[in-house]
């Protein structure tokens, strides 16, 4: 059969074998290069296009069509539009910006290569109460400005030469957001002090996420839809934030199972890959048992998460994306040894389907251009010998 980029996407996704690997480069947020490398691969390959971002606030950029088609990349990204008259959002100036939950996010360096950090939100001072959650002037996730575009890049997606997987990019949910409203200390305190309060604040986030998740589905259209991408942080490099089967499946995954299951509802086939930094090791039974497909980035210099043990216990139950070493291999290995990194990753987490290939996180600035494009030259070059 002849195989397209939309139909790896979906084999790696069902365990099974394509062709060749699948490969990703801009399908989420959190996949894709920051300005300056992408900056110094574009120069590397001849190209000088003008950068589009993708997010202003994390530095990282919409990788131009050209470049994606010179790594025969499968992935197509679709994202919300802005929030039209937020009663928050502004910009103090270029590098301290209001974000439409009333977060601050400031750039100490102004600089395109450092990305914001919040420092202050709605709720940092004092104890979280339910009466202040409920007098904050919240967004609203049927906002109209969020699916602004959304139907005309599905249909240019749809349009190209060639069929691609539509990626749905939903940023946001219950910790990245919470925490940024609230700071991360006091967050984690109110998990075990004052989770009444905290569920609330979940709550409230999570309406607004699935708001928008419907409206943008409906938007795009169901069944043009091949993937959803989400997620927020569930660990540290060294360990868990917060107990998972005490913590996390008490108070935080009732949440994400309703993230899951509004989108399911559409097509129960529709299939969500979730974002988790560092040891996501412990919390992987519980992403399967809410229905998760996919998990990124796979960072497999964290503990518990050797490429060959996510294999052999998870490996029939969700499909593994990312992996390839951005802390050592990446920004500072040579080509070959990025190539046999890349070998190594693809013969594990790869071995029978389950795989798509993508760096441990978005391509940082000290990341060479030629270890870019040895990981994904290797990837293209990568034959499954059994597939049909």
């Amino acid at each position: 059969m002849g195989w397209t980029h939309r139909d790896r996407i979906l084999a790696a996704l069902n365990h099974e074998e394509a062709d060749r690997v699948p490969i990703d480069l801009g399908g989420a947020e959190f996949s894709t290069m920051t300005v300056p490398a992408y900056r110094n691969l574009e120069a590397h390959l001849g190209m000088n296009h003008e950068i589009k971002m993708l997010s202003t606030i994390h530095s990282v950029v919409h990788p131009h069509e050209e470049v994606l088609k010179r790594f025969d990349v499968d992935t197509r990204i679709v994202l919300p539009g802005g929030y039209d008259n937020s009663p928050h959002e502004q910009w103090l100036d270029e590098n301290t910006y209001i974000d439409t939950f009333g977060v601050r996010w400031d750039r100490t360096v102004g600089n395109e290569a450092v990305h914001f950090l919040h420092q202050d939100g709605p709720f940092y001072r004092g104890k979280l109460t339910i009466d202040d959650i409920e007098a904050f002037e919240w967004p609203d996730g049927n906002n109209p400005g969020l699916i602004s575009g959304v139907a005309e890049r599905v249909a240019e997606i749809k349009a190209m030469d060639e069929e691609y997987a539509v990626m749905l990019y939903l940023p946001g949910g219950v910790i990245h957001r919470g925490y940024a409203m609230r700071s991360f200390e006091r967050y984690l305190k109110d998990l075990y002090k004052n989770p009444e309060a905290l569920q609330r604040l979940m709550t409230k986030l999570c309406d607004f996420w699935v708001d928008t998740a419907k409206q943008m589905i409906e938007a795009a259209g169901p069944e043009n839809i091949d993937n959803v991408f989400f997620g927020e942080d569930l660990s540290t490099q060294e360990g868990c934030m917060f107990d998972p089967d005490g913590i996390y499946a008490t108070y935080i995954k009732p949440h994400h199972r309703r993230m899951v299951e509004t989108v399911k509802s559409y097509r129960s086939d529709l299939k969500i890959v979730y974002h988790c930094c560092g040891s996501a090791y412990s919390f992987i039974p519980h992403l399967i048992d809410i229905g998760v497909d996919g998990l990124n980035p796979v960072q497999v210099t964290a503990k518990n998460m050797e490429p060959e043990r996510l294999k052999e216990e998870f490996g029939d139950k969700i499909c593994f994306w990312g992996g390839i070493n951005s802390q050592s291999t990446l920004p500072f290995g040579t080509p070959e040894e990025v190539r046999a990194e890349t070998r190594r990753i693809i013969s594990i987490l790869g071995k029978g389907g389950g795989y798509v290939l993508n760096s441990v996180h978005n391509i940082q600035p000290e990341v060479p251009p030629e270890n870019v494009v040895a990981m994904f030259d290797e990837g293209m070059k990568h034959r499954y010998v059994h597939a049909a």
